[in-house]
């Protein structure tokens, strides 16, 4: 072989590995960015906990599928009670937003409970919002933010308008939840 010859395969075969990683590239940043669409905010939290995208993707996906696989509908009879004691929050918060805000935080526990959650995320506020993430990614930030408020009820200088966020935080985890198939 002339090096002409040589220089033009090596040219090729460059080509043909640049054209390639590039591939590898671009397609792994498509897959990551699907799974940030279909994660939302749970799969940069996971991404940064796991410090990978491929291991955060991986996990959120095994969480849903074992979330999702034991969540039960919610008869209709539970939905309307849910309803109700949703309306008797409202109305205590008036005269009592701490008191409202322990009454929605059991709400939304009894809700997740009977709808059948994994029962160890029950036992830890953070598994839950990442169980929670992993199934409904919406529904996770509202429920971290109720939980972060509710946390601070008594350490700090809470103003109702805090409780009022932590409470529209919840009350829209409760809508999802009780709406949610």
């Amino acid at each position: 072989m002339d090096t002409t010859t040589l220089i033009i395969i090596g040219v090729v075969v460059a080509v043909a590995v640049i054209l390639l990683a590039l591939f590898f590239v671009s397609r792994r940043r498509a897959d990551r960015e699907r799974a940030r669409e279909e994660f939302g905010p749970e799969y940069e939290r996971a991404a940064r906990e796991r410090g990978s995208g491929r291991e955060a993707e991986q996990e959120l996906r095994e969480r849903r599928e074992r979330v999702r696989g034991e969540i039960r509908p919610l008869p209709e009879e539970s939905r309307r009670r849910y309803a109700e004691q949703w309306e008797q929050v409202e109305r205590t918060f008036v005269d009592n937003p701490v008191g409202a805000l322990e009454m929605a935080d059991r709400l939304v526990s009894d809700l997740m409970e009977e709808r059948n959650f994994p029962r160890e995320m029950h036992r830890d506020r953070e598994e839950t919002a990442r169980g929670v993430g992993a199934a409904y990614p919406e529904i996770a930030e509202d429920y971290r933010e109720a939980q972060r408020i509710r946390s601070q009820v008594g350490r700090s200088d809470e103003d109702t308008e805090d409780l009022r966020r932590a409470i529209r935080r919840y009350r829209s985890v409760y809508e999802r939840l009780a709406r949610e198939e």
